[in-house]
């Protein structure tokens, strides 16, 4: 049920994001064929966006994608991650938790990033998957 919701949810921000894109890309061309210098400018700097939020899109679900692999892989060998019940406002508790180096094996790397998402810390959390993904990468080809 959540997996579902959340391929609708990714594809309907995608499509949104899609639609921006045509928007701006279709508003920068009129402001670059204006041929005043200011708007040519603005027009030129206007398709820089599209451009960043095409790679901040491509970037944001390549990243889905291989951390939900590496759930399923991590969830076929070990069963469902048992995530250590910490309350994230106790703020010793979750500062123990940041000062924790990230472990050196993937399944540690992403217990620990789900367990720092649960916090409410996501930056760091999704750091820690990424070195998760990363260690399970080379975990698989060795």
């Amino acid at each position: 049920m959540k997996t579902t919701r959340t391929i609708i949810g990714v594809a309907l921000m995608s499509a949104l994001l899609a639609l921006y894109l045509v928007f701006a890309v279709y508003q920068a061309a009129l402001l670059v064929s204006s041929g005043q210098p200011l708007t040519l400018v603005y027009g030129l700097a206007l398709f820089v966006a599209p451009v960043i939020g095409m790679w901040s899109l491509v970037r944001e679900l390549v990243f889905g994608r291989q951390a939900g692999r590496l759930l399923d892989r991590y969830t076929a060998a070990n069963g469902e991650p048992r995530i250590p019940m910490i309350d994230r406002h106790d703020r010793a508790a979750v500062d123990a938790l940041l000062a924790a180096r990230i472990p050196n094996t993937w399944q540690a790397a992403l217990l620990h990033g789900l367990t720092l998402d649960t916090v409410g810390r996501r930056r760091e959390g999704r750091a820690a998957v990424r070195v998760a993904i990363t260690l399970g990468a080379i975990d698989s080809r060795s």
